[in-house]
C-alpha cells in the first residue's frame, strides 16, 4: 500500500534509533524509534513503533498516545506477539495460532473477526490467582489497553525465536481480509530490504 511518512514520533519513553529506510536503500531518509505513516485514500495511519518502551516513561507515553488519538482516530488496531513456548492448552499448540484481543469494540466488529478466522485471546490464572489474558512477550499491550478509552483491538500470534517474517505476513494478511484493505488474493506485501540479511546466506552444502 502507498503508505505515506508523514511524521517522526519523539518522546522521552522511546531508546532512540536511527537508520536508513528500510524500504528503499537509495533514499536519504531516515528511520527512527518511531514514525508514522498515512495512507489518505484509506483514512488509515501506520504508526510503526521499533525500539522498546523505557519503563519509568511508558505510562505517560501510552497516555499521551492515547490523547493524540482522541485528536481523530476512529479504531485501533495494534498487531503483538505473544510467546510460543508459553502456550498450556491443546487447542493453542495444534490448532489456529492467531488470536484477537478487544476493548470498547462493537459486537459486529467481535463477529467480523471470528468469521476471518481469528480466536479470542483465552486467560490464564496468575500466581496471584487473577484470570487475565495471556499476554506473555506482548510489550505495553496490556498496559496500553488499561490506558486507553478507544475501541482497540489487538491482533496477537504465537510466535516462536527465529525468523518471524511469516508470522509479520500472516497478521498483515488477516487484517486485510478483515477490514478489506487489498482486495486480491495472493498479496505480495513490500517487506524491508534488510530482512534478506538477518540471517545471512544459506548454509554451505560442502560442510555435510
Amino acid at each position: 500500500m502507498p503508505c505515506e511518512k508523514v511524521a517522526i514520533v519523539h518522546h522521552t519513553a522511546l531508546y532512540p534509533l536511527v537508520g536508513g529506510n528500510p524500504y528503499d536503500p537509495n533514499s536519504k531518509e531516515v528511520t527512527t524509534s518511531a514514525d508514522l505513516y498515512l495512507l489518505a485514500s484509506q483514512s488509515l495511519a501506520v504508526m510503526q513503533i521499533r525500539a522498546p518502551l523505557i519503563r519509568t516513561e511508558r505510562q505517560a507515553f501510552l497516555v499521551e498516545l492515547t490523547d493524540w488519538c482522541k485528536a481523530g482516530v476512529r479504531e485501533i488496531v495494534m498487531f503483538a506477539s505473544c510467546n510460543a513456548y508459553e502456550r498450556w492448552d491443546n487447542s493453542q499448540m495444534t490448532g489456529p495460532q492467531l488470536r484477537y484481543l478487544t476493548s470498547r469494540t462493537s459486537q459486529q466488529n467481535i463477529k467480523d473477526l471470528q468469521s476471518a478466522g481469528a480466536l479470542e485471546l483465552e486467560k490464564c490464572t496468575d500466581e496471584h490467582g487473577v484470570e487475565q489474558p495471556f499476554l506473555s512477550g506482548s510489550g505495553f499491550v496490556k498496559h496500553f489497553m488499561e490506558v486507553c478509552d478507544l475501541p482497540t483491538t489487538v491482533l496477537i500470534k504465537f510466535v516462536e525465536e527465529g525468523d518471524n517474517s511469516m508470522d509479520a505476513v500472516m497478521l498483515l494478511n488477516f487484517l486485510s481480509s478483515w477490514k478489506k484493505l487489498v482486495e486480491r488474493e495472493n498479496i505480495a506485501w513490500k517487506m524491508p530490504f534488510s530482512w534478506k540479511n538477518m540471517f545471512g546466506r544459506p548454509t554451505p552444502r560442502e560442510i555435510y
